[in-house]
């Protein structure tokens, strides 16, 4: 295979570097996209004369042993790493079973059980060689049929898998192969140069499962991963044991990890005062604010493009008519949700999918509260007397405060909105009964992404599997999909302002603010971070 690192596409970084487009932290993120390793892509920055520090090294000395307590919400369903889709579930799999990329907070990428990949044929064609010498937990060796029969499965229409929201449209049943033992190619149905980040941590569901999987995970959860599933009891907790045959030498550092599951953030803020946790993987602002304050405990940070998505169906009146999704949008003060919400800890959305987080994210003119245009805007809609709407929502997090802050803002511009408030199970539902995808005006909590795209294919794209808007723009999607082709990083950026113009002006959804992924912890963990994605990677955590 090609060196990346003399690859033509190395040279077009470099020289993009050198000309003043590229700043470092994107030159790493790009590099590493295209199989350069973290080291090699700063041995290449210095080169160029960028400085770096090269990537960082494992934690020398570590402290060795004890048990990893953490909290979490529920499970919403039976345990099946095809198929999960809440963080509870999420967090739960990723302790046994890895990924063949990990996404970092900066966005780059760190091999795990892939050591390279590279493409060709314009981006259509990539390219994975695997690590050797790993095996599953079970002691079966971990090959490149795993790898071929977890994707296979993953973008089978019958398998119920989630992953279908990142893979649909980009890779089709039959177009995972393995060329020589220890590799794995990937045919893709058009040229996406993100590629690497659709089989990574950020597409959750791609936890590479043995070939002879069947189902029925909480029976029998293998993986390659650093603890092994002792036991789980639904709805209460999970707990693990050291892989003492793990691949990396010398991790995990614990002897063992505890999840415990809490239906509500209050549930788990008392077990975290109480010293009955040592760590929340996700912690919500609304509700966790006397953690912020309390000796022993630490808020960890990182940037994000975690969001919530506040929908109107495109396609049910009154919402038909754009003037009046602007006029929705026109009426929230997004400063006083930010500082209400989060205490300022989130960064102001404009109704577009480019989350800040994002390098080629678009600079618009933000959209202001402005509850007079709001009311032309009704007014011109057909709408004089206003309209009155019911808000449908998942009672999780900040969601139910943030209804309540749109009902109160909407209704001085002749917006009366009900409030329907379900659990997140029913909200999410299954099979042909999934309410979210249904009711005319909703808010979804989307989880953070590693790339615009994987957002916007599934939830604003014509034909996306989770367009809960119903929305379809033919010219926002041909757009999407030359963004997906493009390596040239000021065409990607002015593509992306192109399709930001457009969805902020049709408004399927209001993005009112992207959140910052906060972690509470005892001041006794190390090794452990906010992570963007609000995934968990226990691999170097220890215990003082």
């Amino acid at each position: 295979m090609t060196d990346p690192s003399k690859s033509d596409y190395a040279r077009h970084l470099a020289d993009e570097l050198m000309a003043g487009r590229l700043g470092r932290r994107e030159f790493i993120r790009k590099a590493t996209l295209f199989g350069l390793s973290s080291s090699a892509a700063a041995a290449l920055l210095v080169a160029c004369g960028g400085g770096g520090n090269g990537s960082p090294s494992a934690a020398t000395g570590a402290r060795r042993g004890g048990t990893m307590r953490v909290a979490t919400g529920t499970p919403t369903a039976a345990l099946d790493p095809v198929t999960m889709y809440d963080s509870a579930s999420i967090a739960t799999v990723q302790q046994v079973a890895e990924y063949l990329i990990w996404v970092n907070n900066d966005l780059s990428l760190r091999p795990v059980l892939a050591e390279s990949w590279a493409s060709s044929n314009g981006g259509q064609t990539w390219t994975f060689t695997l690590r050797q010498g790993v095996n599953f937990q079970d002691g079966t060796p971990f090959t490149a049929k795993d790898v071929v029969t977890t994707f296979e499965r993953l973008v089978s229409p019958n398998s119920g898998s989630a992953a279908l929201s990142n893979l649909k449209g980009i890779l089709s049943p039959g177009n995972v192969s393995s060329p020589s033992p220890g590799q794995v190619t990937f045919q893709l149905d058009r040229p996406f140069v993100d590629f690497p980040y659709m089989v990574s941590s950020t597409n959750y569901n791609a936890v590479i499962l043995p070939a002879s999987y069947l189902g029925a995970w909480e029976k029998k959860p293998v993986g390659t991963g650093p603890f092994t599933l002792s036991s789980y009891t639904t709805g209460q907790r999970a707990t693990f044991s050291r892989n003492q045959s793990y691949w990396q030498t010398g991790l995990p550092y614990l002897e063992g990890v505890e999840i415990h599951y809490f239906a509500t953030t209050q549930s788990q803020v008392l077990a975290m005062e109480g010293g009955a946790v040592d760590m929340m993987q996700l912690t919500f602002y609304e509700g966790a604010q006397p953690l912020f304050s309390k000796s022993g405990v630490r808020i960890l940070s990182a940037k994000s493009s975690l969001y919530r998505e506040f929908h109107m169906r495109v396609d049910a009146p009154p919402f038909t008519d754009k003037r009046v999704r602007q006029a929705v949008a026109l009426t929230l003060n997004r400063d006083q949700i930010k500082t209400s919400l989060f205490g300022g800890r989130a960064q102001i959305g404009d109704d577009h999918a480019f989350a800040p987080v994002f390098p080629i994210s678009p600079s618009l003119p933000l959209r202001k509260q402005d509850l007079q245009r709001a009311r032309s805007l009704l007014h011109a809609a057909g709408h004089p007397n206003g309209v009155n709407v019911t808000l449908s929502l998942e009672d999780v997090g900040e969601i139910p405060q943030y209804a309540q802050l749109i009902q109160a803002m909407a209704k001085p511009a002749g917006i009366q909105i009900k409030l329907d408030v379900m659990p997140q199970a029913t909200y999410y539902g299954s099979g042909s009964n999934q309410p979210w995808l249904e009711v005319p005006m909703g808010i979804v909590d989307w989880g953070a992404r590693a790339v615009p795209s994987q957002v916007i294919l599934p939830a604003y794209a014509c034909g996306g599997i989770w367009n809960s808007s119903h929305w379809c723009d033919e010219t926002f999607t041909n757009l999407a999909r030359q963004l997906d082709a493009t390596l040239d990083e000021s065409l990607r950026r002015t593509i992306a302002t192109q399709m930001a113009t457009i969805q902020k002006d049709a408004t399927p959804a209001v993005i009112a603010y992207w959140i910052e992924a906060l972690r509470a912890t005892s001041d006794r963990v190390g090794g452990v971070q906010a992570d963007g994605t609000g995934f968990l990677d226990l691999t170097r955590a220890t215990l003082s």
